[in-house]
């Protein structure tokens, strides 16, 4: 699947409704587990293990500090973007749950570290993507 055709899959699957969780009624689980600080290598990913990708897409990082408050609307306007922009969306969510796994995008978890291992894991993350940018994702939720 094309990443243009990934995106518009996104358009014409958004809705507004959130799943329910069945797990924890289910099965008897906890809600959230725990995440512990990891200590990362000072090094950057290596360029040999990782090319980039051929289509020339680029890479932005979307930070998410707090809930989002129409989830549906941004997806929207990030896969519109994408396929307009080529463009890939990749989420550093400082918050248990982000909301945009469920539409398909990529979303890297930082909850639960402690903010010196945070700032330490984005800047792993922005060279392991290669983000030409990185945005608080409530500036493009904003955007009218």
């Amino acid at each position: 699947m094309t990443p243009e055709r990934s995106y518009q899959s996104i358009l014409m699957n958004l809705s507004r409704h959130t799943p329910l969780d069945l797990d924890p009624l289910l099965f008897d689980m906890p809600r959230v587990g725990g995440v512990s600080d990891t200590d990362f290598a000072p090094h950057p990913p290596s360029s040999l293990i990782w090319e980039p990708p051929a289509d020339g897409a680029s890479r932005i990082g979307l930070r998410i500090t707090e809930p989002l408050e129409r989830a549906d609307v941004l997806a929207a306007r990030l896969a519109s973007i994408a396929i307009e922009r080529q463009i890939y969306p990749v989420f550093m969510s400082y918050i248990a749950h982000s909301g945009m796994q469920r539409f398909g995008f990529r979303v890297e978890q930082l909850f639960g570290l402690t903010e010196q291992a945070q700032a330490q894991f984005e800047v792993e993350l922005t060279r392991f993507w290669r983000f030409a940018l990185v945005i608080d994702a409530s500036d493009i939720e904003n955007l009218s």
